[in-house]
């Protein structure tokens, strides 16, 4: 009995540092950052690639953003083209994205400008000296533009080991400080940005930077139809992937039967294998419990910059309610979100009226 005593004492001591932080504690971490203005519009975002299309049809509307703005999302990431912003071609391209950044303002949203060229790191000889130079002529600029309004995201998963990017990543943020005294830097871990790696990771010293993960779990279910991976690649086989779901689902048992029936044994195994995690809340629930511990250990904002799932072939129900879950999560625990993406696979407009969708809209911003 004394043994059972004392391991409930020692229980009773312990118990405080390994529950999760409450809304209150990671909410006070926004509070205090150095540019809680900003960091707070954060909120509820949409991620806009497309904007500098030549193709009229995918570049959103003021009418749209508009009725974005109404439904109450504040924040925008807008993706740089790093491909357009090389040779003689950088100065017309920064010139559009001048101008994009303040029609945005101009809608009150706030706007985070995102380096979407990850492949930097292993296409250029020098990869230091190329982001260095490129940031040098970005961060010039917009160096008159309000920091409560624009943010500066160094580079959209980086394609790197973490020993290579975390250190290169600390130089950059060095490099902007300097042209850049008071606008909030954003900074992701390497690779797809996963919550895991942002753990292991120590903050840099400057007070002003966000740190941005990205969410798609389980990976099975959010690109379940992707297409772009290849005639190989097994997540172009899958569809109708419920969610929430566990292996010993009959739908799910049935979805195995006829991937393996077809010939397609490792999209099949894919399957198989993401479910022995259950897909469902306490799964997502956990991811989230570990970003807001990091964030409260280290007194950093974080951030996730990008969340969605791939509309073709997924039950549009599980959709929905997966993007509920992941924006409750990330609500429950004061973690800023920015939805992938505005009007292509995974958008969050109807494709046939070119308006907001609104099983999307009440899935992300409940009404009143």
């Amino acid at each position: 009995m004394w043994r059972v005593l004392l391991a409930a004492g020692l229980w009773l001591l312990v118990a405080p540092a390994l529950s999760a932080p409450t809304t209150d504690e990671v909410c006070s971490v926004n509070e205090q950052f150095a540019n809680p203005a900003l960091v707070a519009t954060m909120k509820r975002g949409v991620n806009l690639p497309g904007w500098d299309s030549d193709d009229e049809v995918r570049r959103p509307t003021v009418r749209q953003l508009g009725a974005l703005r109404d439904r109450g999302f504040t924040h925008i990431r807008l993706p740089l083209d790093g491909v357009r912003l090389e040779g003689a071609g950088r100065d017309a391209y920064l010139d559009q994205m001048y101008e994009q950044a303040i029609l945005l303002f101009s809608l009150s949203y706030t706007v985070s400008l995102d380096l979407h060229a990850g492949d930097i790191l292993e296409r250029e000889a020098n990869p230091e000296a190329y982001l260095t130079e490129l940031w040098g002529d970005i961060a010039k600029r917009v160096r008159f533009l309000d920091p409560a309004k624009l943010a500066v995201e160094l580079l959209n998963e980086p394609h790197a080991d973490q020993a290579t990017w975390w250190p290169l990543a600390g130089k950059l943020v060095a490099e902007i400080r300097a042209v850049l005294p008071s606008h909030s830097i954003i900074v992701g871990p390497a690779g797809p940005q996963r919550h895991e790696e942002l753990a292991g990771l120590e903050p840099f010293p400057d007070p002003n930077v966000i740190y941005a993960v990205h969410y798609y779990d389980p990976f099975a279910f959010t690109h379940q139809g992707a297409d772009w991976g290849g005639a190989d690649d097994p997540l172009r086989y899958l569809g109708g992937l419920p969610f929430p779901a566990q292996a010993s689902d009959s739908a799910i048992k049935a979805r195995i039967s006829e991937l393996e029936a077809e010939g397609h044994a490792r999209a099949a195994d894919v399957v198989k294998r993401s479910l022995e995690t259950p897909w469902d809340d306490a799964m997502i629930s956990s991811a989230f419990d570990m970003m807001a511990d990091w964030s409260v250990q280290w007194q950093r904002p974080v951030i996730v910059n990008e969340f969605g799932v791939l509309s073709w072939r997924t039950p549009r129900q599980s959709r929905l309610d997966w993007l509920s879950d992941v924006r409750r999560n990330a609500e429950d625990r004061c973690i800023g979100w920015t939805h992938w993406d505005f009007q292509d696979g995974f958008g969050l407009m109807d494709s046939e009226t070119g308006t907001p969708d609104e099983g999307v809209m009440d899935a992300l911003i409940p009404r009143q």
